[in-house]
This record gives C-alpha cells, sequence and structure tokens, in this order.
C-alpha cells in the first residue's frame, strides 16, 4: 500500500485529505486499485516512469496517456482504479483525453491557493475516458473558451475550484452527459473581479443520475440545462451569487432543493432568478436586488 505520509508530506498527516486518501485507500484494500502515478509540475521530467516524486511526470497529460494504456491493456486493469498525484505550483496544458478509471488529486499548493492550478481548455470528447474523478484541483481560465468541454460522463468533481478571469465565458458545458457528480466545489470570479459571463456550467442534450451539490457558484448565470430528457438529477444544497439567473432548467426535470439563490434581479417574478417544476422544487430560498422580502420556490398561492 502507497505510505502517504511519505509521497504527500507530513503536512497532511492529521489533515482532512489526509483523512480522505487513507479512506479510500482502506476502502479499497484487499482489491486490485490500480497503479498510482505522480505529477510534478516544478520539478518532473515526460522522460520519466511516474512511479515516485523522484520519477514524477512534468505534465499531466503523459501521466494521463500512461494510465489509460493501464487500464486497456488487460483484463487486469479493465475493473480498477488508477492515481495520479498532481503537484504544480500551476500546470499550464490544454487536455483532449481524460483519465480513464483514475482519480486525479490535487496535492501541495499553487501560491496561497491549497490546490494543485491547472491552467488552461480542456475539450474531453473520447467516451471511454469516463469514470475519472477529479479531486482537490484548481482550474484557471486563460482564454475565451470553456475551461471543460465534455461530452458524454462518468465524470466528476470533488472539493475543486473553478476561478474565471476576464476572457471566461463558462466552467463546464458538457452535452449528454450521465453519473456526473459536481459536488463540494467553488465557482469564483478572479481577483479583479471578473466573472463566468456567460454561465457558470452549462448542461444540454438530456442526462440521467447526475447530481450538483453543495457547491458556491458565482458567474454572470448560475445553471442552465436546455431541453431534453433528464432522469433523477438533482441540484441540492447550493449557494448561488450571480448577476441573471441561478437555475435555467428549460426541460423541467431536475429536482431542485434547499438551494440559496441571490441574483441582482427583481424577485417580484421569481421566473427572473430559477425557473423549472414547481413540483420538483423544494426549500430554495430566492433574494434579490428589488422585489421585497426573500421567497420560497416553489411560491405557495
Amino acid at each position: 500500500m502507497l505510505e502517504l505520509s511519505k509521497h504527500i508530506g507530513t503536512g497532511f498527516g492529521k489533515g482532512e485529505l489526509y483523512d480522505v486518501l487513507t479512506e479510500l485507500q482502506l476502502f479499497c484494500g484487499g482489491v486490485n486499485q490500480g497503479e498510482v502515478y505522480f505529477v510534478e509540475g516544478n520539478a518532473g521530467d515526460d522522460g520519466y516512469d511516474g512511479s515516485s516524486w523522484d520519477k514524477a511526470f512534468k505534465t499531466l497529460a503523459k501521466a494521463i496517456a500512461i494510465s489509460n494504456a493501464n487500464i486497456a491493456a488487460g483484463s487486469s486493469g479493465w475493473a480498477a482504479r488508477n492515481t495520479i498525484f498532481c503537484k504544480g505550483d500551476s500546470l499550464t496544458e490544454d487536455l483532449t483525453t481524460g483519465p480513464s478509471k483514475c482519480d486525479v488529486i490535487g496535492v501541495g499548493s499553487c501560491n496561497n491557493i491549497p490546490h494543485c492550478r491547472l491552467v488552461g481548455e480542456h475539450v474531453i470528447t473520447t467516451s471511454s475516458t469516463m469514470g475519472c474523478r477529479w479531486i482537490n484541483m484548481e482550474f484557471y481560465n486563460d482564454d475565451a473558451s470553456a475551461i471543460f468541454t465534455y461530452t458524454g460522463g462518468g465524470f466528476e468533481f470533488h472539493n475543486c475550484v473553478f476561478r474565471a478571469n476576464s476572457d471566461s465565458v463558462s466552467a463546464i458545458v458538457t452535452s449528454a452527459p450521465h453519473d456526473v457528480k459536481i459536488c463540494n466545489c467553488e465557482f469564483l470570479e478572479d481577483s479583479e473581479g471578473d466573472a463566468f459571463d456567460t454561465v457558470a456550467i452549462a448542461i444540454t442534450g438530456g442526462a440521467y443520475n447526475c447530481q450538483i451539490r453543495n457547491n458556491f457558484i458565482t458567474g454572470d448565470l448560475g445553471i442552465t440545462i436546455g431541453a431534453g430528457n433528464y432522469y433523477h438529477c438533482l441540484i441540492d444544497r447550493n449557494v448561488f451569487h450571480t448577476v441573471g439567473m441561478c437555475i435555467n432548467d428549460a426541460a423541467e426535470d431536475w429536482l431542485m432543493t434547499n438551494n440559496q439563490l441571490m441574483a441582482s434581479v427583481n424577485t417580484g417574478t421569481v421566473t427572473n432568478i430559477v425557473t423549472g417544476s414547481a413540483y420538483l422544487a423544494c426549500n430554495n430560498i430566492c433574494t434579490g436586488t428589488t422585489g421585497g422580502a426573500s421567497i420560497s420556490y416553489p411560491v405557495i398561492t
């Protein structure tokens, strides 16, 4: 078993991330949990084998390619899960392939940010790269594209930060997703107040078994959901602070529960803040800059 204190540093010895990783290892004990690879943006080399911090890859793309090849090489890897530990300060890459059946875990820090920072825009179109969990990463946008554009599903983001800049349009744009989880993440402006100026999260094409939970979401718009058929999809316990609408569910298929929605709009008309199916909404509180007191969604009349 990997000795965590050796690889991620004694500073994590009593920290939350160390506890989470330890629990993951205990959970996977006795089964083929796969290979472990290391990425070090400052001192790594893609000529290394990625087997330790001393032999870490330089780029995440290299680690993903090696991990994916390992998963696909034979039956011993088909049901396994690999792990990539990633340390910056920051990596600048535009990924076109996602890691398959793999946890990408950010460790260390970038300046005052307790995450590994990945700078770039990533268009992931290969459906075979499902089963990926991004954990404790910061994603930073450096042009006018979305940070992640995903086709298909099976990906998850946990405890991640999505940070906009002056050109940012969106954090996550995905079509026809399934089994997607976006949990305990932050969608933030940059230090100059630049936000995601189209929408933080955009979903189209129908979906099933997707969850957006416990996030802090800022931007011109929060979440937009296009027309289509969506099954067992949930938006729960998120805090929104947006210029315009917080949630626009054009399909009227998503469950919306326990959200706090704050927007620079008139709360006299609830659809200025949120649209969707009233019978699928419960315990949502909406506030705005005009229109009187806070209101709950759906509105009971």
